[in-house]
């Protein structure tokens, strides 16, 4: 390990660099375009708090990316498709895009990934050790999948440092068994984002006075990011043996992105059922309810849901030669078990306000 940290220090010195000197130019260009976050029936700030982190994330990300890899197909479709969402989510944060025209953009970055990058699912294990060929089924899958979690990790960019830090912590685990695998450009991709997100996860959870959100700018390109490496986590699985290999690589995604995914599942089967767009904003989420508990404390609320997907990746880590069915199972019933104590102490700290 500590000849990992030593190999990987110049890799991540560039993009912390870069990035710690891009948060403050984020910052003044944000106030000088007057990009503030928009308060909503989801947002818990108040005031006008600029949402430029995710620009400052942006350009250390892409410039180390350009000074350490040589770029392929794979690398070019990932990076290309990465900042036409970005370009979206920049969008969304100056004019206040529509959710559909917002949708474009992750379809066509989606699209880009696939086509140019050839990113997808070839084949999966189902019940009963059959193996599926997933090749008919490839690009819808892979389409579904990079949308879905590229709005999952966006939605829960709600309190200070939680989008960042989940992405910082699924960013190791990935990037560590890129690592020891051999898959050193994914490895390093993991390891840039990481060092890039830093600087700003800081300022967003620890700041006063240089407060400044990510926006979607940096919370649909980091999503984005994180659903193309969980497939490229599947696909370079398949064929790999003793140490690295992971019977159940589908699943052992899942309890890595298991927070966000299924709350994001939970809250669009919830405004569904009571006759509501599965977009309209709320404040149903998990870390709505931790607010709750906590008094508005976000970093408790933070460091509570970071530690409860660090959970999810020992889950993950102890059933990674399970069934995919069974893993998954887990991971919901882990999730529903957890949500409902949440959701029990939080309504009795609502009880608890109003009887006073």
């Amino acid at each position: 390990m500590l000849h990992l940290i030593e190999g990987a220090f110049p890799f991540f010195a560039l993009p912390f660099v870069i990035s710690l000197i891009c948060v403050p130019i984020a910052k003044r260009i944000g106030f000088a375009l007057k990009v503030y976050a928009v308060e909503n029936n989801r947002t818990v700030h108040h005031g006008k708090i600029v949402q430029m982190g995710g620009l400052a994330v942006f350009v250390a990300f892409m410039i180390s990316m350009a000074c350490f890899l040589k770029a392929d197909s794979t690398i070019n479709g990932i990076l290309i498709g990465g900042s036409v969402v970005f370009l979206g989510g920049l969008l969304d944060d100056m004019i206040n895009l529509s959710p559909l025209k917002k949708l474009l953009f992750e379809v066509a970055g989606a699209l880009i990934a696939i086509l140019v990058g050839g990113i997808g699912l070839t084949s999966i294990t189902l019940p009963f050790g059959i193996e599926i060929n997933m090749m008919p089924f490839s690009f819808l899958v892979s389409f579904v999948w990079i949308v879905g979690v590229t709005n999952a990790i966006n939605l829960i960019d709600g309190i200070d440092g939680l989008c960042s830090g989940m992405a910082m912590i699924d960013c190791i685990f990935f990037g560590i068994w890129f690592y020891y695998c051999g898959h050193i450009e994914y490895a390093l991709m993991c390891g840039v984002l990481t060092a890039a997100l830093i600087p700003f996860f800081l300022i967003n959870l620890f700041g006063k006075r240089s407060k400044m959100f990510m926006g979607d700018s940096g919370a649909l390109m980091v999503g984005f990011l994180l659903g193309v490496m969980a497939i490229r986590f599947c696909e370079t699985d398949i064929n790999l043996k003793g140490i690295c290999a992971v019977e159940a690589a589908p699943g052992v995604v899942f309890s890595v992105l298991a927070i966000p995914v299924i709350d994001t599942l939970r809250l669009f089967a919830s405004r569904w059922m009571r006759g509501k767009s599965p977009f309209a904003p709320d404040k149903r989420h998990l870390h709505h309810k931790l607010l709750t508990i906590y008094n508005g404390v976000h970093k408790k609320a933070t460091f509570t849901i970071l530690g409860l997907n660090l959970l999810f990746m020992a889950f993950a880590y102890i059933g990674r030669d399970w069934r995919n069915e069974i893993l998954v199972g887990g991971d919901i019933v882990l999730f529903a078990v957890m949500f409902y104590i949440v959701d029990r102490l939080a309504k009795r700290k609502l009880a608890q306000k109003a009887a006073k």
